[in-house]
């Protein structure tokens, strides 16, 4: 597999509104990061090789990759022996909160191989930040970007959150104006989704601005030269987020760490590690094998959903060809006529969706697939 992830569980505080696995203080032991490492040391001893000899990309995620200590981290990957497998083209993408960047550490991760960072800034304005659960500040967040670029990374994508209760579209505009003063290359904004049963979810805006939102940042970022290659995402030119990029065009890729996915494309192939910390650790040291909580082969029929969703999240869209029958082609018009579908300006033959497309890709999805 020439893509490789890793999920780091920890974090300074678990967010509301999050859905990955990960640890907040207040449910991590003192012991919990030493055991982690040493887990995660041996998976990589038993994982190692499925790994190819040279790695296309590689992705810290979590969790808060900042929190671990560079040399931590180093020997924990030790066995994958990451130094020979990256080459001047291997994409290398840690992700980091503001309240966890110190220049010395960003500097250490740089001369570790790391050269793209993904900050999770998220707004840009403290009340909406501790609304979110956001354990940092707007000053620390432009300050934490000072850092990332004072320690010589160039290539560096923020998120935000759209949607949020009480934010507007001058917040929007504010929060897009203050991260694009930095050199940023890349830009992850989604909209803040929340169960029925959360304690914000009758306080989230209505549809309509919703859609007002996700329209104005394309808009936006659009203006000032980025393209918006998928759903939520924007890129500078050459720019694009190519690991993830790996995942939405159907690539295998490895994931190692508490409740990483992997996924075997020539076998149709996917599986998942187990989403505990203890867990894992014990399955890696007491029983010496794989984390996996389950594996599965996908189906004819799951594999043709998943080509149409995979598809539908990118501006190179899908072939014509894939309209095979009666009502498909009749709901390709409706979806036209409703301009959530147009021609691909660039490539004759295919079909992609609109910005507003973007916005209510589901709806398309459930009409195509």
């Amino acid at each position: 597999m020439k893509s490789l992830y890793v999920h780091f569980p920890f974090c300074e505080t678990k967010c509301h509104y999050c859905d990955f696995y990960s640890l907040g203080k207040e449910r991590t032991k003192p012991s919990d990061p030493d055991l982690f490492a040493q887990a995660l040391r041996k998976e990589c001893e038993l994982a190692a090789g499925l790994l190819d000899e040279k790695l296309d990309t590689i992705f810290f995620g979590g969790g808060t990759p900042s929190m671990t200590d560079p040399k931590t981290m180093a020997w924990a990957l030790e066995p994958l022996q990451l130094s020979k497998r990256i080459h001047s083209e291997t994409e290398w993408t840690m992700e980091a909160n503001p309240s966890s960047i110190e220049l010395t550490q960003m500097r250490a991760y740089r001369a570790m191989g790391i050269n793209r960072v993904s900050m999770g800034v998220q707004a840009m304005r403290d009340d909406l930040l501790l609304k979110l659960g956001r354990v940092h500040s707007q000053k620390k967040a432009l300050e934490a970007l000072e850092i990332v670029f004072n320690a010589g990374f160039e290539n560096v994508s923020t998120d935000l959150l759209c949607g949020v209760p009480g934010q507007t579209l001058a917040d929007l505009k504010d929060a897009l104006s203050q991260l694009s003063a930095f050199p940023i290359t890349h830009l992850s904004c989604y909209l803040l989704t929340l169960p029925k049963h959360h304690r914000m979810f009758a306080d989230l805006p209505g549809e309509e601005e919703q859609l007002a939102h996700l329209l104005f940042i394309h808009d936006w970022m659009s203006e000032r030269g980025f393209s918006h290659y998928e759903i939520s995402n924007f890129a500078r030119p050459e720019k694009r987020a190519r690991h993830n990029l790996n995942y939405w065009q159907g690539s295998s890729y490895l994931g190692l760490g508490p409740s990483a996915h992997s996924f075997d494309a020539p076998r149709s192939q996917r599986s998942k590690n187990v989403s505990s910390l203890h867990k894992y650790a014990e399955l890696l040291m007491r029983e010496n094998e794989l984390p996996v909580e389950w594996r599965e082969t996908l189906t004819a029929s799951q594999r043709q959903l998943e080509q149409w969703m995979l598809a539908l999240r990118l501006d190179d869209g899908f072939p014509l060809s894939w309209i095979q029958t009666p009502p498909q082609l009749s709901k390709l018009e409706m979806l036209e006529r409703e301009g959530l579908v147009e021609n691909h300006p660039h490539s004759p033959g295919r079909k992609r969706l609109t910005p507003r497309g973007f916005a209510l890709s589901d709806q398309v999805i459930a009409a195509l697939a």
